[in-house]
């Protein structure tokens, strides 16, 4: 499963929001893009709860999140990839999914039909080493798929207009490299959170939104009798 998280992240490395140093500005929008981008991404560092939503397409394969993850090790939500969906749950940091045929006909290949008679309708735990899921189960792990460090320059980070993302106002601020070049909306008010990022040129195309900041959500573990651990059944 771990292309899953490779093609999530892989529009993040391309958006990469880098910290290029501080520095106050009474008017936000005033400042440099980097400045944006550097403000933006301390204020991501001190969530403890966010929902990341979105579809982006790595080596011609769409991937879609819908996910609810906080510092606890909780998260609530699903991801679609080849066609199929899997649900996804997590409490304190244990993990279980439940796919749908067409989820593991593009996941498991020609194992699908003999897992899909073992499994059942159970939920699946995902081992301890995360399966590919472990990142959409814990904030930090997440937003560093997403909006990991880059080493370019001030000049790579160009401030765009100021628009309305979901009711709120917010700046945005392109990113360009080799890899082609992606948008990033930061949030005018404080606290300036990223709010969606989108990227349109280069081999991984798709959209990402972040909402729900600090929001507490419903996570419960699936009853034992309603669960499988292929693990153990192999060993």
């Amino acid at each position: 499963m771990t292309r899953i998280g490779l093609a999530v992240a892989s529009i993040g490395m391309a958006a990469a929001l880098t910290a290029c140093g501080g520095g106050g500005d009474d008017d936000f929008t005033a400042q440099s893009g980097s400045k944006i981008a550097d403000q933006s991404k301390k204020a991501m560092e001190e969530l403890e709860a966010v929902k990341v939503d979105g579809t982006v397409k790595s080596n011609g394969q769409e991937v879609s999140i819908n996910m609810q993850t906080n510092n606890d090790g909780d998260c609530s939500g699903e991801i679609e990839v080849g066609g199929g969906k899997a649900e996804l749950v997590g409490v304190g940091g244990e993990i279980w999914f439940k796919p749908d045929d067409a989820f593991w006909k593009a996941s498991a290949g020609d194992s699908a039909e003999q897992i899909q008679a073992v499994v059942g309708d159970k939920w699946v735990v995902v081992p301890k080493d995360g399966g590919g899921f472990g990142e959409f189960c814990d904030i930090d792990d997440l937003l560093d798929e997403l909006l990991t460090d880059g080493d370019d320059d001030e000049a790579k980070y160009t401030k765009g207009k100021t628009s309305e993302v979901d009711g709120d106002d917010a700046v945005a601020i392109e990113h360009t490299d080799e890899d082609g070049s992606s948008t990033g909306y930061v949030l005018v008010d404080d606290p300036h959170y990223l709010v969606r990022i989108e990227k349109t040129k280069g081999d991984d195309t798709g959209s990402v939104t972040f909402s729900e900041f600090d929001e507490k959500f419903d996570a419960e573990a699936p009853g034992d009798d309603d669960v499988i651990d292929l693990d153990k059944l192999a060993g």
